[in-house]
This record gives C-alpha cells, sequence and structure tokens, in this order.
C-alpha cells in the first residue's frame, strides 16, 4: 500500500466500535482491506510502463476529476440564495459520485474474484460486506476529492473561510450515501433477479445512467446559459426537505454559521443519521444472502450457469440472423465476413465496449436537441412554411447530419481495446495471410452499426420538410460522413480488433484524436454549407466522397501483418 490508502484505511478503521456493534470482526476487516488495497496496487502496467506510468496514470485520473468539478461550477450561477446554489451543487455532486459509482467500479462493486479465498474463511457476512464496501469507499475517495475541490472554493468565496471545515464533512457524508445507494440497489437487484439476468440489467442500467448523464452535461449549461433555468429559491419549495442534496447543503450553512433556521437542525440531524443508517441496513438485512448470489453469478460468469445461455438463446439467434443478412450484403464471403461478425457480436456484447461507446448516443442526442431547439420560433415557421425558411433549416440540418459522426470516432478508438485481451491469442493460430480482410470487415461492421443509424434520421427529416430536392445535400452529408469514418478507420485500425489492454492505450491519446475528429466533422460540415447552393459541385463532391469510402477500405483490406502495430 502507498501512503494514500494507508491514511484512508486508518480514516476507515476509526468508528470501529460502531462496527462491531454491527456484528463485524474488526480485525478480519482490518486485514480484508489491507489486502484489497495491496492488491489494487500491484494491478500489472501494460505497454511498457512500470509503477512510475502508474502514478501518473493516477495523476491524470484525479485531473480528470478535477476538471469535472470545475465544471460543477456552474451550479453556482443557478439561484440567488446561498442555500439554493448550495443545493443545486450537492445534487449535482451526488450524480457524479452514483455516475463514477456505476461507470468505474462495478467491478469493484460486484467483484467476485476474491471469494474463493474469503469465503472459506470464518468471515461473517457483516464482516464480509463491510469490507467491501469500505473498499469502495477508500478508492472513491481518489475520486471525490478533486471533483469537490473546486466547490470548496467557491463555497470559500461565497460564505469566507469559516464555512471550509464545515463543508468537507457533508461531502464525505453525501459520498457515503452515495455509495451505500448504488450498492444497496445492486443488492437487492440481486435478491429479486435470477444471476443469469443479472450482469444483463447492470448493464442496461448503467447504459441507460450514463447517456442520461451525457446528454444533461451539454442540455443543462446551455439552459443556464441561455436564461431556461430561472432564478429559483429552493427554500420556497417545502417537499424540497425530502431531498438528501437539501439535508447537506442546509447542514453545511448551519455549520458555517449562515443560517440559524430550527429546520436547520434537522436538516444536519438526517445528513448525519440516514448515511450511518444505511451502512446498518445494508449490513444487517441485505447481506446475508449477497455472498451465495455472488458466488451463483460468478458460477454465470465463469460458464458453469447454463440457464442464462438458454434464456437468451432465441434473442441471440435472432439477432444473429440479422447480422449475418447485413454482412452479406456488405462483405465478400470468407476472412471479411468473420471480421464484419466478431466485431458485430463484441459491439453489440461487451459490456466494456458498450459503456465507452453507447453514451455517445445520448451525447448526440442531446446536441441534435440543442441545435434543433435553440430559436423554436423558427422551428415552428420551419414546419409551417419550409420553403421560407430553407437559409436557416438547410444549414441546421446539414449540422444535425454531421454531429452523427460523434458515436463512430469513439468506436474507432475504443474497437481494439478489451478488458479480456487475453482471449486475442486465438489470432495468432488462425491461419491469415493478411490481417486486412478481417479488420476491413470489422470496419466496415462499425460504419453500419454507428453511422448509418445515426445519419438516417436527421436525412429522413430533411426530405420530409423540404422535400426530393434536399436529397442531393443530404446524401452529400451522408457520404462524408462515411468517408470521414473510412478514413479514420484505416488512421486507426492497426490492431486486430478487442485485443490490445484498455491500459496499453493513452486515454489522454484517444481524447486527442477523438476531438479532431470532431475537428475534422466541422470543417468538412462548414465548407458542404458553402458549396451546398451549387448543385453541380455537390454532385461531383458526392463521388469524390464515394471514392474516398473505396479507397479507404481497398487500403485497409490490403494491410499486412508489417503494417500492423
Amino acid at each position: 500500500m502507498n501512503f494514500i490508502d494507508r491514511i484512508l484505511l486508518r480514516i476507515a478503521l476509526l468508528p470501529s466500535s460502531l462496527y462491531g456493534g454491527l456484528g463485524v470482526d474488526v480485525r478480519q476487516l482490518r486485514a480484508i482491506l489491507s489486502a484489497k488495497l495491496t492488491m489494487d496496487n500491484r494491478r500489472p502496467a501494460f505497454g511498457g510502463g512500470g509503477r512510475k506510468e502508474r502514478k501518473a496514470a493516477s495523476l491524470g485520473m484525479m485531473a480528470g476529476q478535477l476538471l469535472a468539478g470545475i465544471f460543477l461550477l456552474f451550479s453556482f450561477a443557478i439561484g440567488e440564495s446561498a442555500l439554493t446554489r448550495l443545493t443545486v451543487f450537492m445534487s449535482m455532486f451526488l450524480v457524479m459520485v452514483c455516475f463514477t459509482l456505476i461507470t468505474d467500479f462495478t467491478s469493484v462493486l460486484i467483484d467476485v474474484r476474491d471469494n474463493s479465498v474469503i469465503l472459506p474463511k470464518p468471515v461473517t457476512d457483516a464482516t464480509f460486506a463491510t469490507g467491501r464496501l469500505l473498499h469502495i469507499a477508500i478508492r472513491i475517495a481518489m475520486v471525490v476529492l478533486p471533483l469537490a475541490l473546486p466547490g470548496c472554493v467557491a463555497f470559500a468565496v461565497m460564505q469566507g473561510v469559516a464555512g471550509v471545515p464545515a463543508y468537507w464533512p457533508m461531502v464525505a457524508l453525501e459520498t457515503l450515501l452515495g455509495v451505500f445507494v448504488i450498492n444497496a440497489a445492486y443488492l437487492l437487484i440481486l435478491r429479486v433477479t435470477t444471476p443469469a439476468k443479472f450482469q444483463r440489467v447492470i448493464g442496461v442500467f448503467q447504459i441507460a445512467f450514463m447517456m442520461l448523464v451525457v446528454a444533461a452535461s451539454q442540455v443543462v449549461p446551455r439552459m443556464v446559459g441561455a436564461g431556461v433555468v430561472p432564478d429559483i429559491d429552493v427554500a420556497a419549495t417545502p417537499l424540497v426537505r425530502l431531498v438528501p442534496p437539501f439535508w447537506f447543503a442546509d447542514a453545511c450553512l448551519l455549520l458555517s454559521g449562515a443560517a440559524r433556521a430550527p429546520a436547520s437542525f434537522l436538516s444536519l440531524a438526517l445528513s448525519v443519521a440516514v448515511p450511518l443508517l444505511s451502512v446498518a441496513l445494508v449490513v444487517r438485512f441485505l447481506a446475508p444472502s449477497f455472498n451465495r448470489k455472488l458466488g451463483m453469478v460468478a458460477a454465470v460468469a465463469t460458464g458453469r450457469g447454463g440457464a442464462g445461455k438458454a434464456a437468451h438463446g432465441a434473442t441471440d439467434a435472432a439477432k444473429g440472423a440479422l447480422l449475418r443478412r447485413v454482412a452479406r450484403w456488405l462483405t465478400r464471403p470468407g476472412v471479411e465476413r468473420a471480421g464484419f461478425m466478431f466485431v458485430a457480436r463484441m459491439a453489440l456484447r461487451s459490456r466494456d465496449f458498450k459503456m465507452k461507446v453507447y453514451p455517445q448516443f445520448g451525447n448526440m442526442a442531446a446536441l441534435w436537441a440543442v441545435s434543433l431547439f435553440r430559436d423554436p420560433d423558427r422551428l415552428v415557421q420551419a414546419l409551417h412554411d419550409p420553403g421560407q425558411m430553407l437559409p436557416w433549416l438547410l444549414p441546421m440540418l446539414l449540422l444535425v447530419v454531421y454531429i452523427g459522426g460523434i458515436p463512430l470516432s469513439v468506436a474507432l478508438q475504443q474497437v481494439a481495446c478489451s478488458e479480456k485481451s487475453k482471449a486475442s491469442w486465438m489470432f495468432s493460430l488462425a491461419p491469415l495471410e493478411r490481417p486486412g480482410p478481417f479488420i476491413g470487415g470489422g470496419a466496415k461492421c462499425l460504419l453500419a452499426l454507428f453511422l448509418i443509424p445515426a445519419a438516417l434520421p436527421p436525412m429522413a427529416l430533411g426530405v420530409a420538410l423540404m422535400g426530393w430536392g434536399a436529397l442531393p445535400n443530404l446524401l452529400l452529408g451522408g457520404a462524408n460522413l462515411l468517408a470521414l469514418g473510412a478514413v479514420g478507420a484505416c488512421r486507426t485500425m492497426r490492431r486486430l480488433p478487442f485485443t490490445v489492454p484498455q491500459d496499453a492505450v493513452g486515454k489522454g491519446a484517444s481524447f486527442l484524436q477523438t476531438i479532431l475528429a470532431m475537428a475534422a466533422y466541422g470543417a468538412v460540415g462548414l465548407l458542404h454549407w458553402l458549396a451546398s447552393g451549387v448543385p453541380w459541385v455537390v454532385c461531383l463532391w458526392l463521388a469524390l466522397s464515394a471514392t474516398v469510402v473505396w479507397l479507404a477500405l481497398r487500403r485497409i483490406g490490403r494491410r499486412t501483418w508489417a503494417s500492423m502495430g
């Protein structure tokens, strides 16, 4: 363990008497947490890096959370009173904590790797569950501290430095509440569903929550900036006292000396009591069946749960038939079709891939809404009289079309990565003369799955509003998306799909490549808008884009083993 883990472990074990009252063996709890934290620090670093590189990665993660905390500062622009602003901030902070738990800590929440070591020991259910919860709390502390730091600075500016000692305990208690809420939700799902369905339900829940958060990150700041969000006063709403973020905000102001209302003491009591009672609820009532259910989940994950496979056999067969039909249309028989089917099945089944790529559809939908509803009066007028609003409507629809490239740009960065990359040994045994056809099939799969569905709705909307006369420009927009996607695939798909450890790909480099891809989409979209009024230029450009798609896919198909990496 490093010194940060030691400090956090000591803090986590401070209420030892409370743990003992809940039936927890404190000595065993300390041993379990020490082992888990030691294992966390011994995860291998890929790509030739060592301990120094892992520290840099941790600093990068904390820097990312610090930027997210700076983003949350927009909440202090909502409302007139300090109570309203702090309540909005605490609400957004709780959402970000839950978001981090769902996206990055699910493997810890339902970790079954240590069951074969801990479960045979004389460890009680209360000790086992408490160790899991405290391990999660310690790991998330490294995320929460930089996330809450900008809010602390803003609160100090708003209420004075004397409010800082009141801020951090409330942040810690709210974080604890978020940890227990998400963990209790998972435990309840385990109790009401079968282990075979558990991972599928969690996957859907995670992706839906991520899409909601990503969409909100695009919509809410624009609503605040446009004045759509009024200057609300949360204290004027009686039901707000039922909302936990209000408790923490009100208690924080009370402890800092900014509030003296009798109801604030009730908020202080709730902000302290509810997280602690949540601990007791999880340990006392939900933990007894947790270990047994986790063992069943492990059996399903390792292939011993045959019932889960049979339950989804019909659905998988229907998806497979549709994929094979699309593959016959787009690929040649043999290696290229095998690459298409492999990438398609992994893209539809891999939770890691879906968690990173699918939420971008929420980002895309939010940007669609922001673009179309930026000027509602013009939109209503365009619906009634499209011909008169053509100078405004065509650029808007082209913008919506080019926004559709967001999911594909992220998918191209993630298609080579997999948390289970060790299974890629099978490619070393396959008698492939060249990897190009296999990668080319995967590239066609990504274009079909993530680009065509994103481009067709705005194109259909454009034809419905503007008639068939707008079809050449809309087709050019779709062709440009295909061309940019094919060029992007030619540039980035230099490794076999799903064969590279996630840690081997720099997150900063992937983010920069995604930003450059978005800049390319914007530049091409601007040129398209400038040329949209010249029919012969549109037709010539359409043929040129189709040629670029063919050349890029042809180049990918000719890739050799020497050009890989």
